[in-house]
């Protein structure tokens, strides 16, 4: 069975003591009845089928298990109630995490930008942020922008995809320099979510010369210059591993129509019908066969030839591309 279900003992038995402690305060049969679920999840322990659908015997998916251990079915198998129950919240994740998602072209006075932002589900563990900033003694605009991943899929990634947006867009009002920025958000990250939860993130500013990017353990960005492309290798660890986590700063300069494109591996992971990635190669490729025509063409044209590549192969991850380019 792949879920280890002496992990959950714990937190039923915790339930089970709340519970207890709550009488008095809702009805005796009310109450009896929650903690009859919890002893019966317990039993499921005890008798190894803990994880299996009483319907058709496969494994409950494992996110669902992790937010309510007192799952009995799979998804294929809720009733029509719990069915129209888990629509309403997957359309209410879906909403809020659009909502969540900055606008797809911001521009400054010398910088353009354009995302794509594409979850393998109804919701995505991806994280895709741009933030604009005005100094208040020289009235000069900068870009915060940053890619990560969460660990997991959907709507469980896509929670904490949130709480890690929170997280960096509180931390943005408060003028620290990125790597401590990084430092600050990696320890909130690792105090507010469980140890087996962490999210790989490349995140930078512009400057009046170029950007300084942090990358914690995330795919290595890719700057395209006029004379080749330069990556730029992860200096820091995952956020939520260690809460002493140490993050340095790598600075670039670029000149006009220079890009810096940041993207999650579900880019260069995706896969053709024989297998085969996608891989980093074929995406430096693409962004330079439309280097010259901007931002949003290098953005679609990625997006248009994993598709090409791809086939009939489905997706198996989220996928996110940013383009941030210096303009002529």
């Amino acid at each position: 069975m792949a879920i280890a279900a002496d992990t959950f003992r714990p937190q039923l038995l915790e339930r089970r003591s709340r519970l207890q402690a709550a009488s008095g305060t809702v009805s005796d049969d009310y109450l009896s009845e929650l903690i009859a679920e919890v002893d019966a999840a317990l039993e499921r322990i005890e008798l190894g089928s803990f994880g299996i659908c009483e319907s058709c015997h496969d494994t409950i998916e494992a996110d669902r298990l992790k937010h309510n251990p007192l799952c009995r079915f799979c998804l294929d198998h809720l009733n029509q109630a719990e069915r129209k129950s888990h629509q309403q919240d997957l359309d209410l994740a879906t909403q809020i995490q659009s909502q969540l998602l900055p606008c797809r072209n911001i521009a400054l006075d010398n910088w353009e930008t354009q995302y794509r932002y594409e979850p393998v589900g109804a919701v995505g563990g991806d994280y895709c942020d741009l933030i604009v900033k005005t100094a208040d003694s020289s009235n000069h605009q900068s870009l915060f922008f940053a890619v990560g991943d969460v660990a997991g899929k959907g709507v469980a990634a896509s929670l904490l995809m949130t709480h890690l947006s929170a997280i960096l867009r509180s931390l943005s009002l408060m003028d620290l320099p990125l790597e401590e920025m990084v430092s600050r958000a990696n320890r909130l990250f690792c105090e507010s979510t469980g140890p087996a939860h962490y999210a790989t993130l490349v995140c930078g500013r512009t400057t009046l010369t170029g950007v300084e990017v942090c990358n914690a353990g995330h795919c290595p960005p890719l700057l395209l210059r006029q004379e080749g492309t330069e990556r730029l290798d992860s200096n820091g660890l995952p956020l939520g591993l260690f809460s002493g986590g140490q993050y340095t700063i790598t600075h670039r300069s670029l000149g006009a129509g220079e890009s810096l494109v940041l993207y999650s591996d579900g880019i260069t992971e995706a896969q053709c019908p024989a297998g085969e990635d996608y891989q980093e190669e074929r995406l430096v490729s693409s962004l330079r066969d439309r280097f010259e025509h901007g931002p949003e063409a290098m953005a679609d044209g990625v997006l248009h030839d994993i598709a090409r590549f791809r086939e009939t192969h489905p997706a198996s991850d989220d996928m996110t591309v940013l383009v941030v380019r210096k303009r002529v």
